[in-house]
Parts: structure tokens; C-alpha cells; sequence
């Protein structure tokens, strides 16, 4: 065999090292790129390629919002005894008008913040005083009327918890499955939309552009669990068309103007200044706010600077039904409360699917409930287990997925 010359070989030699430098340098930055990262997991199967997440989601612990006597509660315990949730319910105060009083701003009058949600506030802060009580590190709190798919722990957790390590460049998933604690403040599980901006400002297509998403850190990841995109909420769908997100996938990304508390997830330092600083039990009218869940929006977007992600599409979602702060604020402060636009728009899609809005295969429509009776909870939790969803085969009767 001729041997190449001296000095092709040189040359092949230093092309191939500019080509690994190259590759090492510029790595990093691959991973950011809405194609690229899809296809790095195109092969996985959320059914068997994944390892179930924990009964508290690889979380220290799920702490629940749930007030003195909530119609809601047996639901929420059904649905997380199928999926093998381990929850903790702290005990709820019956919230006087003198706590309301003492919450308002100091001329009442000026007060923007409703009976209702005043109670909220406060509900949400008696959680998490009791979660930094319990010792542990992380908690994810969510309110009693989420729905959730059977899936969860799965599916959909588990490669959310993937693409979060990814996102914080964390290694050690078996002490942290979503990140160390000191990468990040807050994770939105639950939500209803993170649409980039204020609804005001239009949502998805028109508005809305790939580079919307390319510009902030993110990871998109394949989830097979996924309603088809005709199948989500009209304004996840547009936006995620916007973005040029590939169908089946869901996106984790940095807060942009996160909407509810359904579901998020907090560390000790970052529930501490929630209570402290970003959310205290004191209306501050000069910050306008009008509710609880805006004083976080408040806190990932401005001065607070906590570090907030948001996985689009939620994995919790508030199951369709009158609202118990729009009640209280129609009774006791005599005003008409109206839906809000995010549930006027998935209104109708809700009742046809007989889904809450972005859930495959959830609880609300009944079905996966099993009324305490002990031999139908283990043939649901056996379906739950192995990923399936038993709802599959009427819809294709239906002709609907």
C-alpha cells in the first residue's frame, strides 16, 4: 500500500482537530435548538425507556392547598391514590374578616385584592410555612381541583425531570431528579399558559415567533402522552405552532408571564422569599396586584429575580367547575365575577374531549375514580403502572383520539 505524502498527512492531522475542537466548543449550544434537541430523544418510549418517578415526583414532598371542609377533597385523594401519590394536606385555617382586613391595604378602599383571593393568599402561605417546617428540601404545591394524567409518574415526569437536568446543567438524578436546589427557584408544573405576554398582546400565530423561544433557555422534549395538537387548548396550540415546536413535544423553558398556581414547585430559600418578599401577607398597592399567583408572575419576571421555569404544555390543569374565590367574592363582595379568558376559550373543547384542558388522559371525566372500592383501585393503578391509558379504546369508537 503507497503511503499518502508527508504533507497530506499533516494536513488531514490538523483538519481533524479543528473539527473536534470545533465540536466540543460549539456542543453546548446544539442542545438549545428546537430540531436537534427533538431528535436527540426521536427513539425514546415513555413506557419503556423511562424509569417511573417517586410517589412525591422526586420532590421532597406534594403539599396540597386545600381549604376546611373542600367538596373537592375525595377527588383529589381518589386520583392520587391510583397514581401512588404520596400527598400532605396541611390542616386550613377558617379565615376571618379581620384576617382580611389586616391583609388589605391600609385604606381599604384602594384595596385590588378580592375576599376570595385574600383567602388564597393566605391559604397558600399556611402551605408553605408547613413545608419549610418539614425539613425537606423541595415540595411541589398545587391546589385541590388539578387534574392530572394517569400517566404522570410514568411518563411525563420522568422526561420532564430529563429535560431539567439537561436545562440545569444538573448530574446527580438520583439525589435530585429535577436539579440541584440551588439551580433554580421555582418550576411551574401547573398552569394555565405561559403565553410569553399579557393575553392583551394576542397569543400564537401572528404574534408569536420561533425566536421567541430560541432566545431564552430552553429544552423541548417528545412526550408520547401528549393530546394531538388539535387536541390541546386553543391557545397552547397556536402558540406552540408559532414557536415551531414539534408535535408530541413539550417545551421547559424560562418563565416568561406564567398564569395560576395550579402547580409549582419550590425550594426552602425561594419559599422563603416568597413569604418574605415576593408574595407577603401585606397588600402593597403599589405593586397592583390583584391576586397570588400575580405576585409570583411578579417575582419570575421583575425585581425579585426568581429563577422560574415553565413546562408548555402543563402537566397540572384546574379540573372544569365554579371557581370557590369567584364564589366568595360574588357573595361577599357583591360583585359579578367573570371566567377568566383562558377558560372561556377552552370551554367548549373541554365538554367535547370530556378532558380537562392539555390533559390526555385524565381524572375529570370520571372514570378513573373507583369510590373506595378497593378491587377497582388495584386494576387502576395496574393500568397505571404499566403507562396505558384505558380510555384509549372508546375513543377510537368515538373516531377521536
Amino acid at each position: 500500500m503507497i503511503a499518502p505524502p508527508r504533507h497530506l498527512t499533516s494536513l488531514i492531522v490538523v483538519f481533524a482537530l479543528a473539527l473536534l475542537t470545533f465540536f466540543i466548543y460549539y456542543r453546548p449550544s446544539i442542545g438549545d435548538t428546537i430540531s436537534d434537541h427533538a431528535t436527540s430523544i426521536a427513539g425514546v418510549s415513555g413506557r419503556s425507556r423511562v424509569k417511573a418517578a417517586n410517589a412525591t415526583l422526586g420532590f421532597g414532598g406534594l403539599f396540597v392547598v386545600s381549604g376546611p371542609g373542600s367538596p373537592r377533597r375525595s377527588k383529589l385523594e381518589q386520583a392520587a391514590a391510583v397514581t401512588e401519590l404520596q400527598l400532605t394536606i396541611p390542616e386550613q385555617v377558617q379565615w376571618t374578616g379581620q384576617d382580611v382586613l389586616d391583609f388589605r391595604w391600609d385604606n381599604v378602599t384602594e384595596s385590588k385584592v378580592g375576599i376570595g383571593s385574600v383567602k388564597a393568599w393566605l391559604s397558600h402561605h399556611l402551605v408553605l410555612k408547613a413545608f419549610l417546617e418539614s425539613g425537606v428540601e423541595t415540595a411541589l404545591i398545587f391546589e385541590d381541583d388539578v387534574d392530572w394524567d394517569i400517566r404522570l409518574r410514568t411518563t411525563q415526569v420522568p422526561l420532564a425531570q430529563a429535560a431539567a437536568r439537561t436545562l440545569t446543567s444538573a448530574s446527580a438524578a438520583s439525589q435530585y431528579p429535577w436539579g440541584h436546589p440551588d439551580t433554580w427557584d421555582l418550576f411551574y408544573l401547573g398552569h394555565c399558559g405561559d403565553y410569553f405576554n399579557d393575553l392583551d398582546e394576542g397569543v400564537g400565530v401572528g404574534h408569536h415567533h420561533p425566536h421567541h423561544l430560541t432566545e431564552i433557555p430552553h429544552q423541548v422534549f417528545l412526550d408520547p402522552t401528549l393530546p394531538d395538537r388539535t387536541d390541546l387548548h386553543p391557545f397552547t396550540a397556536s402558540l406552540l405552532t408559532a414557536l415551531n415546536v414539534p408535535l408530541q413535544s413539550r417545551v421547559l423553558h424560562r418563565s416568561k408571564w406564567p398564569l395560576c398556581t395550579f402547580g409549582y414547585a419550590v425550594t426552602r430559600a425561594s419559599a422563603l422569599k416568597i413569604l418574605t418578599d415576593v408574595a407577603p401577607p401585606k397588600e402593597d398597592i403599589a405593586r397592583n396586584l390583584i391576586a397570588y399567583d400575580a405576585a409570583l408572575l411578579d417575582g419570575c419576571r421583575n425585581a425579585y429575580k426568581l429563577n422560574c421555569f415553565s413546562i408548555t404544555p402543563e402537566l397540572f390543569h384546574h379540573m372544569e367547575g365554579k371557581s370557590i374565590i369567584a364564589l366568595e367574592e360574588e357573595t361577599h363582595d357583591h360583585k359579578q365575577v367573570f371566567r377568566p379568558p383562558v377558560d372561556v376559550a377552552g370551554f367548549e373543547q373541554v365538554w367535547w374531549r370530556k378532558e380537562t384542558s392539555n390533559i390526555g388522559c385524565g381524572f375529570w371525566s370520571g372514570e378513573f375514580y373507583y369510590e373506595y372500592e378497593e378491587s377497582k383501585l388495584e386494576g387502576l393503578r395496574e393500568e397505571a403502572r404499566k403507562g396505558r391509558c384505558a380510555k384509549e379504546g372508546r375513543r377510537a369508537k368515538e373516531g377521536r383520539r
